[in-house]
C-alpha cells in the first residue's frame, strides 16, 4: 500500500487561501482508497489507490511547489479504512517519517520515500525529484495544453486547439516543449518500481 503525507509551507506562497484551494483541487483528482484529509493545519494524509495514483499525487503536489512530501510504502492494518485519519500500519508510519525527512533536507523538490529499503528509497527519490523538477519548469501556456490532454487518447490536438483558440501546430509544439510524452513514460516506469518495492 501507499500513503502520501503532505506538509504545506505557507512561506512559499503569497496567497495562502488561493494556494490551499489549488492544492485541494489537485488532490481531489487523485484516485484514492482513502481521500486526502487534513489531520491538522500542517499535515495532510491520503491513500492512493495504486502505484500510478501515488505517482499522480506526488506530481500534482510537486507542480504547486509549496509542500514537503513523504511517501510511505508497506502494509496497512486491514480492512483499510476509507478515512485517511483512521489509517494505521507501516505505510502510514513510513509516510510520516519520510515527510519529516523531506522537511529537513533542503531539496529543490522536497520528496522523500520510505519503504524499509534504503537503497530503493534513494533511487525512487532521485527519479521522483528529477521528474518533479522537469514538471515545475513548464510555462502556464504549456500547462493550459497539458491539462486538457487525456493520456492514451489519439486525435486530441485539434479539440484542444479549438478550446484554447490556437492552432493544432501550436498545441503540438507545446506538447513537445512540455515533455508530456516523456513524463508519461517516466510515470509508468516509476509506478512499476513502486509496485515492485511494495512487494519486497
Amino acid at each position: 500500500m501507499f500513503v502520501v503525507a503532505l506538509s504545506p509551507r505557507p512561506r512559499s506562497v503569497t496567497d495562502v487561501a488561493d494556494a490551499s484551494e489549488q492544492l485541494w483541487h489537485q488532490l481531489s483528482r487523485v484516485d484514492t482508497h482513502a481521500p486526502f484529509t487534513a489531520l491538522s493545519g500542517q499535515l495532510l494524509l491520503g491513500v492512493p489507490k495504486d502505484p500510478d495514483a501515488a505517482v499522480d499525487a506526488l506530481m500534482r503536489v510537486t507542480r504547486l511547489n509549496f509542500c514537503n512530501i513523504g511517501l510511505g510504502i508497506g502494509s496497512l492494518y486491514e480492512p483499510v479504512p476509507t478515512d485517511a485519519d483512521l489509517v494505521e500500519g507501516k505505510a502510514a508510519r513510513r509516510a510520516l517519517g519520510a515527510l519529516e525527512a523531506a522537511s529537513h533536507r533542503g531539496e529543490r523538490v522536497p520528496i522523500c520515500v520510505s519503504s524499509g529499503t534504503d537503497e530503493m528509497d534513494a533511487e525512487l527519490e532521485g527519479l521522483l525529484r528529477m521528474l518533479g523538477q522537469w514538471i515545475r519548469t513548464r510555462t502556464e501556456a504549456e500547462w493550459s495544453v497539458v491539462d486538457l490532454l487525456t493520456p492514451g487518447v489519439r486525435g486530441q490536438q485539434k479539440a484542444v486547439a479549438e478550446i484554447l483558440g490556437i492552432t493544432p501546430q501550436a498545441v503540438s509544439a507545446a506538447i513537445v516543449r512540455s515533455g508530456y510524452n516523456d513524463e508519461l513514460g517516466a510515470r509508468a516506469a516509476i509506478a512499476r518500481l513502486l509496485e515492485f518495492t511494495d512487494q519486497l
